[in-house]
């Protein structure tokens, strides 16, 4: 039988976020600069369904980054 916690609480949001500020501040201005252009151009532009799926590959790629930090916080407190 494997060893291993399950049921293993993870961290705190805001611990991960911090330990990686730059990817995330990285995230948040792609959104800001998507959410940006999309206001101006409207619905009817190409651009603006563009920024739409960037918008949400950006979502989709936060969190998988913070499902990725909290699993090797998991394995590194396993290590200890």
């Amino acid at each position: 039988m494997g060893s291993g916690r399950h049921g293993a609480a993870r961290p705190p949001i805001g611990v991960l976020i911090h330990r990686d500020r730059v990817d995330f501040s990285i995230y948040g201005l792609q959104a800001a600069v998507t959410l940006v252009i999309m206001v101006l151009t409207g619905p009817a532009s190409p651009v603006f369904w563009l920024c739409f799926l960037l918008l949400f590959g950006g979502v989709v790629l936060f969190f998988r980054r913070i499902d990725r930090l909290a699993r090797e916080e998991l394995a590194e407190s396993d290590l200890l």
